[in-house]
């Protein structure tokens, strides 16, 4: 008898499976070069390597807010990850912030975002205050393809805190963080897929392919990163389920940015359910696994703009297919 029902989805609200690999690659690129210490830890005070503060806010001009309420740092992604245990270092909790010599501590007037290195604050302050914070940011911002549009700027020297135009809010620096790419950074790509039976009485293998585009301001630093990835093959990840991390709000950004009251680190979200995490009974044992690894480097796309290339296969097995 034919069958009169789609398989392998319960529902049209379901993330697609292309999606959930694409979050959970995300989510283990970004953990991983925290427990390898891509992270730079910015107390109070803290110099750029060529001058100026990198522990400085500057005031934003953002017409969704009243001048005076939007301050941010020289980098974005800031960490809020903690437990990075391989790491040398661990990266900086941030407790408060100054304003001139007065710390207000966490809630008192303001939130932070964490994705766009900003502290929004409730009501405006004088636009020539000195905003100062300890933070930490990620060297690495590791984002869906989706998220990369080449309409968006890309932004080079955005560790030179001592360019005049930082405070003064121009050039490139006139483009709200929503705008700009900060390099370096890793875009992942899930292109190509194939279904293959599992075995006499259903399940599926699904594979596929998935272009990582690194893009770094010199060639070393995007081959060093491009090398990285490309070793990880014959690796295999648990995968957690995002659309039940939706349900029950346990994403640890909300929708500004700023930390939900139990933020959960990666180890956290692919740990079984029973155990607190949200691993996914969509594929069979939880697992993905990479293989059949290349890497390729394409030189510079621009001036100060270089791109390479790795190739990941992954497959899952769909118990429900």
């Amino acid at each position: 008898m034919g069958t009169t029902s789609f398989k392998g989805t319960y529902n049209i609200g379901e993330s697609s499976m292309t999606e959930i690999i694409e979050d959970n690659l995300i989510s283990y690129i970004d953990w991983g070069f925290l427990q390898l210490g891509a992270f730079f830890n910015i107390a109070i005070p803290n110099s750029g390597a060529y001058g100026g503060d990198r522990h400085r806010l500057r005031s934003v001009s953002d017409p969704r807010y009243v001048n005076g309420q939007v301050w941010e740092a020289y980098r974005q992604n800031w960490v809020w990850e903690s437990g990075v245990n391989l790491a040398p270092e661990q990266p900086i909790a941030i407790s408060g912030i100054y304003v001139g010599s007065t710390f207000y501590p966490r809630g008192s007037g303001y939130h932070i975002d964490y994705r766009h290195g900003q502290v929004i604050f409730d009501t405006p302050i004088a636009t020539n205050s000195v905003v100062q914070l300890e933070y930490s940011h990620k060297w690495v911002s590791v984002l869906g393809a989706a998220d990369v549009p080449w309409l968006r700027n890309t932004q080079t020297n955005s560790f030179r805190v001592d360019n005049p135009n930082f405070l003064a809010g121009s050039g490139a620096w006139t483009e709200l963080a929503e705008t700009r790419l900060q390099l370096p950074l890793i875009a992942v790509e899930v292109t190509d897929y194939t279904y293959e039976g599992y075995q006499l009485g259903g399940g599926q293998w699904n594979r596929n392919q998935v272009v990582l585009h690194v893009l770094a301001e010199n060639s070393q630093i995007a081959k060093r990163i491009a090398n990285i990835l490309a070793d990880q093959s014959e690796d295999t990840i648990y995968v957690y389920d995002p659309d039940n991390l939706a349900s029950q709000d346990k994403y640890p950004l909300d929708y500004r940015g700023e930390l939900t009251s139990e933020p959960l680190c990666y180890p956290s979200l692919v740990a079984p359910t029973g155990d607190g995490g949200f691993r996914s009974d969509r594929v069979q044992f939880g697992k993905l696994r990479i293989f059949d690894t290349h890497g390729q480097n394409h030189g510079q796309l621009g001036s100060n703009i270089y791109h390479s290339t790795v190739r990941w296969a992954t497959e899952v097995i769909l118990p429900r297919i």
